[in-house]
């Protein structure tokens, strides 16, 4: 459901343009992790990083997305965080189901959750500069302040189910992956998705769903983007997949 937490061709992007894009220090390409170009750093490509709500429980988190943030920035890219539902969707899914609050009432609380993780995201890594944001217009502030804004998506939602010709449905097979592939798309930007799990070589979007790596209604949302990467936080060794 929206909150909680196609692609016939889903590498459609030429791989030309793949080719000759750095990857950030530290993180090495698999065979399917193919590259795109650095865009001029007076421009800096936008980057939407999903981190999962499986990541807020583990030590390690600050560090890692730490580095990460650091080479994203050194590649000139301007970033906007969205954070996972974490427990806190689960519990909206368990009492859903409890009290049979309905998809509609479910999305809502679920979306709801969303602003808390965001804040605890941004508590537990004071040291990153991260502002919790719920207007896309409140990026530029940020970047020019040198800080990374995380959305609070629910405005935004509110806005894309009035003016998206296909928004996103009030469902469980909607979750923070499907919300952040949105956001990507409005922004026309990368989409990075921060995991617990390795993406087995070879898988492709719709794969992925079955697989549970993303959730159902992501390959329809993302079929969009020509650029999805995944990646499994956690690996000792970081892999970029693409999707």
């Amino acid at each position: 459901m929206t909150a909680m937490s196609p692609d016939a061709n889903p590498n459609s992007q030429p791989a030309g343009d793949r080719d000759h894009q750095p990857l950030p220090p530290g993180v090495r390409p698999t065979a399917r992790a193919r590259v795109v170009p650095t865009p001029p750093s007076s421009l800096g490509r936008l980057t939407v990083l999903k981190v999962g709500g499986s990541l807020l429980d583990w030590p390690e988190l600050p560090e890692r997305l730490e580095r990460l943030l650091e080479d994203l920035r050194r590649r000139g890219d301007r970033v906007v965080v969205l954070v996972g539902g974490a427990a806190v969707a689960d519990w909206v899914r368990a009492l859903d189901r409890i009290h049979r609050l309905g998809e509609s009432r479910s999305h809502h609380l679920a979306i709801r959750a969303l602003e808390f993780t965001s804040h605890v995201l941004a508590a537990l890594a004071p040291r990153l500069g991260l502002d919790v944001i719920d207007n896309l217009d409140d990026c530029d502030e940020s970047w020019l302040a040198g800080r990374v804004p995380i959305l609070s998506p629910r405005l935004l939602l509110d806005q894309d189910e009035q003016e998206s010709p296909v928004p996103l449905e009030h469902s469980w097979d909607v979750t923070t992956d499907s919300i952040a592939a949105r956001v990507a798309f409005r922004l026309k930007a990368e989409l990075w998705l921060l995991k617990s799990t390795d993406l087995p070589e070879g898988v492709d979007r719709f794969e992925a769903a079955c697989l549970g790596l993303v959730d159902p209604a992501f390959p329809m949302v993302a079929q969009p983007l020509e650029t999805v990467v995944y990646l499994n936080l956690r690996a000792p060794k970081l892999d970029v997949r693409f999707l």
